[in-house]
């Protein structure tokens, strides 16, 4: 990531408008044994973890990012929990996968070496991950599985870059994901959970 990507996307859609609690990332490695990409923590210490909608769409793009505030009373937070709920939330639908089944590549899923995580999931739920494979977190592809019927598609640029694409509808992503409505609604952040707060001050 470089970053003109950010300030592009920053661009088209404002970050929220108040602080965000930034995750501790120098912590990441000792908790989950890896490093975030600098694009997404970037992303996040800007924008929290939430969605990107509009008022008078249906469209939703819901991007995670870890929390020190658990998703359950009684449950942990921070990077192990993230990473935890992510894996036990969707390795199983890959269980089994038949390859002659798949428009695409099957990929493994983390914790398997190269395996995928995600980092976000549209209306439709098309999940969108990264391809963890080799170790430089910032050269992680995102990677796209979309539903009905079950196909992967590769993009060899990172989650800021790749989002951009969607909200600029540049020739990147596909016309399909575009968002014509682009706003970002915060919903979390490290310290705080069940937010709703609007970049748009009039909404």
């Amino acid at each position: 990531m470089t970053n003109r990507d950010l300030e592009q996307l920053t661009r088209l859609l404002p970050p929220p408008a108040e602080d965000v609690s930034a995750p501790p990332w120098g912590q990441s490695r000792a908790d989950v044994g890896f490093d975030f990409p600098s694009d997404y923590r970037a992303f996040v210490d800007l924008y929290g973890g939430g969605h990107i909608g509009g008022p008078d769409s249906f469209e939703t793009f819901d991007i995670y990012a870890p929390s020190a505030v658990p998703r359950r009373p009684g449950e942990p937070g921070g990077f192990e929990a993230f990473v935890a709920w992510h894996t036990s939330e969707f390795a199983s639908m890959f269980e089994g996968a038949d390859a002659d089944f798949w428009g695409g590549t099957v990929y493994p899923m983390y914790p398997a070496p190269g395996g995928l995580l995600t980092w976000g999931e549209n209306e439709q739920g098309d999940l969108f991950w990264w391809l963890t494979e080799g170790d430089d977190p910032d050269a992680w592809p995102v990677v796209m599985w979309a539903r009905g019927p079950a196909t992967t598609y590769r993009f060899d640029v990172g989650m800021v870059r790749f989002l951009y694409s969607m909200v600029s509808g540049d020739t990147l992503s596909p016309e399909w994901l575009h968002l014509s409505q682009p706003r970002w609604v915060l919903t979390s952040d490290w310290r705080q959970r069940g937010l709703n707060v609007s970049a748009d001050p009039s909404s």
